[in-house]
């Protein structure tokens, strides 16, 4: 694979959240019968206690302490034993399954053979089956090492079952995390990228999936105000940056893995477009995202552009302003039931709903990518999700306010713009609203341009 350039943008790492059933947070009735949350205090855990003091404790959020991690999950065959290569043409090698009737011996073989490339490249790399046998827990080494474990999700589908002789073995390949702004990140993830490519048959089909996780270097979670502006951000956008998503995957729907849309399956969703709330008119919201005083008014967006929101999306912008903690912002920004609560953009780990959650790092998950095996995709999805971190974290940058704007603007101007340009095709109006949107975002088209082109050939 040939190089590819992230730029400079964002990235961090954090272990998967968990998903168990949940009390929802409290609905009760306001003035005019309206809906709204109640305030009730919630009974916090001692892991939740900890989250609070860290958050009055740690240092302001900033672009340079931004951490990004990746989780890669794929196919990888081994050769059965006295079988045929059922790939004879394929120049990279191959290993003999020592024990294709053991499944476990498989796992921890398959494994073995990748982190072995991993080390070779330069990096320090780990089994999870190592991890288990030594008594230790993969959060040890989410600060060094690249952990190869299985991938739950995964499964060899037709395209791989008509290559008789392979054993296939799923592998979730974790980055550690690294600083976002860092030169060497992306040397460092491209160099173990390009040596499993180069080196062994990884495949790619739809129940593999690429995440990101982001976060802070120090591992405590963001301030409420940053992650507010994030939880804002990914709201606006999460249409057009699900558009990256192949239509024609048997995983569109989330057959195989949980990454379902926000704007559909979270708590926010069902509050901001329940009946009450379709029945409103379009309001003016203050949705100044709590920027600093010295921008005051003059930062948020102004009156003529937010009366032409649609009511459902300044709802939702001040029902994210009102949360009153990173507990109740997490839970709003997932689902109540059990496969929403890992939505694509993963709230979880600060809504705290299951052990796994409180035990998770405090990051926010980005995990609708399609499987792919291509350096040069992965590469540009990390630092598109990087862009829009940066953007969040950023509190003193006037940027955030004058980018929400134009994000939601086009949603009023849809049919307007549809109407201009009706001799576009489905692929090429999506992918102009992508790179309209990178535009905004300050992606470069070098980054943006591999998802373009995907998103008008798959449409």
């Amino acid at each position: 694979m040939a190089p590819s350039n992230l730029g400079t943008s964002a990235w961090q790492r954090n272990g998967p959240a968990h998903d168990s059933p949940t009390d929802v947070v409290g609905v009760s009735r306001g003035p005019a019968g309206r809906k709204r949350r109640s305030r009730k205090p919630i009974r916090r855990s001692t892991s939740r206690a900890k989250v609070a003091q860290d958050v009055q404790a740690k240092p302001a959020d900033c672009a340079d302490e931004v951490s990004v991690a990746l989780e890669w999950k794929l196919l990888l065959p081994l050769l059965a034993k006295g079988a045929d290569d059922p790939q004879p043409n394929d120049k990279r090698c191959v290993v003999n399954a020592q024990c294709e009737d053991d499944e476990q011996a498989c796992l921890i073989q398959g494994h073995a053979c990748v982190a072995k490339t991993i080390r070779e490249s330069g990096e320090k790399a780990v089994i999870a089956q190592t991890i288990s046998r030594d008594g230790m827990e993969e959060k040890d080494f989410w600060d060094s090492s690249w952990i190869v474990k299985k991938a739950n999700s995964v499964e060899p589908l037709a395209e791989e079952k008509v290559l008789e002789g392979y054993v296939w073995v799923p592998v979730e390949i974790c980055s550690p995390k690294m600083r976002a702004r860092d030169p060497a990140t992306r040397r460092r993830i491209e160099g173990v990228l390009n040596a499993l490519h180069s080196t062994h048959r990884l495949a790619a089909n739809c129940s593999c999936e690429v995440h990101v996780h982001v976060g802070r270097m120090d591992g405590r979670p963001w301030s409420l105000s940053t992650l507010k502006r994030l939880g804002s951000l990914l709201w606006v956008t999460e249409p057009t940056l699900r558009s990256i998503r192949d239509p024609n995957s048997a995983n569109f729907d989330n057959t195989y893995t949980w990454g379902f849309a926000t704007r559909q399956h979270s708590r926010l969703a069902k509050m901001v477009g329940g009946p009450s709330a379709q029945s409103r008119s379009c309001r003016t919201a203050n949705i100044a995202m709590e920027m600093p005083a010295e921008h005051g008014a003059g930062a948020g967006v102004r009156r003529g552009r937010t009366e032409a929101l649609l009511a459902k999306e300044t709802d939702a912008l001040s029902e994210i302003q009102k949360a009153t903690s990173h507990l109740e912002l997490g839970r709003l920004l997932s689902g109540s039931e059990k496969k929403y609560r890992r939505l694509g953009f993963n709230f979880s780990a600060f809504g705290e709903e299951d052990e796994r959650a409180q035990r998770s790092p405090r990051t926010v998950e980005f995990r609708f990518m399609d499987g792919s095996v291509s350096a040069e995709l992965i590469l540009s999805w990390l630092a598109i999700c990087g862009a829009i971190v940066e953007l969040a974290v950023a509190s003193t940058d006037t940027r955030f306010v004058a980018v929400l704007g134009p994000l939601l603007l086009p949603r009023a101007e849809d049919r307007h713009t549809a109407a201009n340009k009706s001799n576009e095709t489905r692929g090429a109006r999506r992918a102009r609203q992508f790179r309209e949107l990178m535009n905004v975002l300050g992606v470069s088209e070098q980054v943006s341009s591999r998802f373009e082109d995907k998103i008008k050939r798959e449409n």
